[in-house]
């Protein structure tokens, strides 16, 4: 009977851990997407990628702000921010969160935070550069695979 008492608080003890780490690399996550201005840079994607959609798609301009109405309900920071937050501290630990927000609160740090969206478009229009080069190819490569496939089908 003593080992089934000593067994159940052993457990006890071990979930209020869990549940205390949980809580402090939550806490951390909260605070790390503070620190990297996550709403601003994750307001402005959205209304970069609605920019694009747009641009792709002219028809859709009449809609933008109908749209970003939409995207702001549902994907905004406040809305995403729970699961923003979960995601981070699955991933890290609290001590680990601490590092990366003590990262980006140094002037290196905000120095990337400043220049990553400008770093991450320039990355895109090389990688659209690239597959507009090979289009070509591409365009093949899909008729090959169309044929096998209907080839295939029969």
């Amino acid at each position: 009977m003593k080992f089934i008492h000593v067994f159940a608080l052993a457990l006890f003890l071990a979930a209020s851990q869990v549940s205390l780490a949980d809580t402090a690399s939550e806490k951390e996550a909260a605070e790390l997407m503070q620190a990297v201005g996550m709403k601003s840079a994750l307001e402005q994607s959205m209304e970069q990628m609605l920019d694009i959609q747009i641009n792709n798609n002219p028809s859709l301009a009449p809609f933008r702000s109908v749209m970003l109405t939409f995207f702001k309900k549902y994907m905004s920071y406040e809305s995403l921010k729970p699961d923003i937050i979960r995601i981070y501290a699955d991933a890290f630990t609290a001590k680990e969160l601490k590092d990366i927000r003590e990262f980006y609160a140094s002037k290196t740090g905000q120095k990337a935070i400043k220049l990553m969206p400008q770093l991450m478009r320039q990355g895109g229009e090389i990688g659209a550069k690239r597959v507009q080069a090979h289009i070509g190819e591409l365009e093949e490569m899909i008729k090959a695979e169309a044929a096998r496939l209907k080839k295939e089908a029969k």
